[in-house]
């Protein structure tokens, strides 16, 4: 079953000719300067499509006749698919998806502690995934400070797989843990040929700005080429920083970095479905801070969405990142604008919409829940407004007429549910209503509604033997890690 998803695109603040002007830019770098890639493989592909390379340096100049051949082979779309393949998000068109914020390190959890993930929060949060209606897909949502580096790729995930049905994150940091999710992955899907058919693991590579692809992300994306496992190719430049001041000059850059990633896809294993994706923002000058949640990164955001279907490529976005580092105000202006604003851009995926605190170092059980309230109103205004004979509703004006009301009436029983959206948390009652029902906050809201997921919520469980057969794979590859 393909989820219904809200369509964006709607807005753009790039011309045609600026966004010939980028490309042209990027061509410019690409031939003048080139990329260095650390990874000999993916060099070695350069090489023999009749680039430059310098073997020395590891840089690698690109034309763009091969430039546009390349990244042509790359689909236009393609679909995703959950722990259980009849849950499928299509990526394609403008369809806008929402997924948590992914690999935080702490967590601030229901007792109001801020404190090192652990692999229960893994599955905790997965299970809210699950059960959060405008929340598309999981991540890998925190790195469990209880669980070795070495299982880290296969306990996450296997978490995830666990508590809920949705699309789920891959990992594909070095070539040896890529092909070990490969393997576990073949195992859930019955055999390597129907996870090809139906892929289920999402990898992610962020160019290392300025303009290098590191070596073991590229291992691994490698291997997801090899497999038609989706990669996301997503640089956090930072302008000022790891980028130019300017964002016309990061766009540059970051489009010289995303589309040489995307060659590398390609020409390992043309049609490989990929990502074009950001995660830039510009540098606070005034910490050196990273500023995930500034107005920059939505501009970055539509902009990049503008780049992406001017490649004809599926977008990935990071819209719902604050710098908060707690429920505040801030985190809400910070969350809900750039979420809306990568809504807008039509980004396919959005990572980082729901959770995010402290730039995503932090992931939030109870903004989880509120960010899910967002996502729902973000996907009410990219519903837009349906102008036909029948919702301009002349009749209905005419039979009501001057002196009655609207409320009861058969068309609006009709319509009303499509038409508005109807919150869970947000509270619209009067003050008098509300201060007899507890005067409880937004945040004391959302910390029952985790509450009662978790107690409440049964995720569909996994094949009994499917799961067995994964935790002894498990356990046969933590042996050979010295576990």
């Amino acid at each position: 079953m393909e989820i219904k998803a809200p369509t964006g695109g709607q807005l753009e603040i790039l011309s045609r000719d600026d966004l010939d002007k980028i490309h042209g830019a990027t061509v410019e770098v690409l031939q003048r300067l080139g990329v260095k890639i650390w990874e000999p493989t993916a060099l070695k592909l350069f090489k023999d499509a009749g680039t430059e390379v310098d073997e020395k340096t590891m840089m690698v100049r690109i034309p763009e006749s091969l430039l546009k051949e390349t990244v042509r082979k790359a689909p236009k779309e393609f679909k995703l698919y959950g722990r259980d393949p009849d849950y499928v998000l299509n990526m394609a068109g403008n369809k806008v998806h929402f997924g948590p914020s992914g690999l935080a390190v702490r967590v601030h959890d229901l007792e109001g502690r801020i404190r090192p993930g652990t692999l229960k929060d893994v599955g905790d949060l997965a299970k809210l995934v699950d059960a959060l209606e405008n929340i598309h897909m999981n991540v890998m949502n925190v790195t469990p400070s209880d669980v070795p580096d070495d299982l880290y790729h296969m306990r996450v995930i296997q978490e995830d797989w666990k508590n809920s049905v949705k699309t789920t994150d891959g990992y594909n940091w070095t070539a040896r843990k890529a092909q070990e999710t490969i393997e576990m992955a073949s195992i859930l899907r019955g055999g390597t040929e129907e996870l090809m058919k139906k892929p289920c693991l999402l990898g992610y590579t962020n160019p290392v700005s300025p303009m290098q692809q590191s070596k073991e992300l590229i291992e691994g994306a490698l291997v997801y080429a090899k497999y038609k496992q989706p990669m996301i190719y997503a640089p956090e430049a930072l302008a000022g920083g790891t980028a130019p001041a300017t964002l016309a000059g990061l766009l540059v850059q970051q489009n010289a970095e995303v589309l040489s990633g995307i060659m590398i896809s390609e020409l390992a294993n043309p049609g490989a479905p990929v990502f074009y994706g950001t995660v830039s923002a510009a540098l606070d000058m005034k910490t050196g801070a990273t500023a995930l949640g500034g107005p920059e990164v939505g501009l970055l955001n539509i902009a990049t969405g503008q780049l992406g279907r001017y490649y004809g490529l599926p977008r990935r976005g990071t819209g719902g990142n604050s710098d908060s580092k707690t429920l505040d105000a801030q985190a809400g202006l910070e969350t809900a604008t750039n979420m809306l604003m990568a809504g807008l851009a039509g980004m396919n995926f959005i990572y980082d919409a729901c959770g995010s605190l402290e730039g995503s170092i932090t992931t939030s059980y109870e903004k989880l829940v509120i960010d899910n309230e967002i996502a729902g109103m973000v996907s009410r205004v990219l519903g837009g407004i349906e102008v036909t004979e029948e919702t301009l509703a002349v009749d209905e004006i005419c039979r009501v007429g001057p002196n009655a009301s609207f409320l009861g009436t058969p068309f609006t029983a009709k319509h009303f549910r499509n038409e508005h959206f109807l919150p869970t948390l947000l509270d619209r009652r009067s003050m008098e209503s509300w201060l007899k029902a507890g005067s409880k906050d937004i945040t004391a809201v959302a910390r029952e509604t985790a509450k009662k997921i978790l107690k409440e919520h049964e995720p569909v469980p996994m094949d009994k033997g499917v799961t067995t057969e994964i935790e002894e794979y498990v356990k046969k590859v933590s042996k050979t890690y010295g576990y």
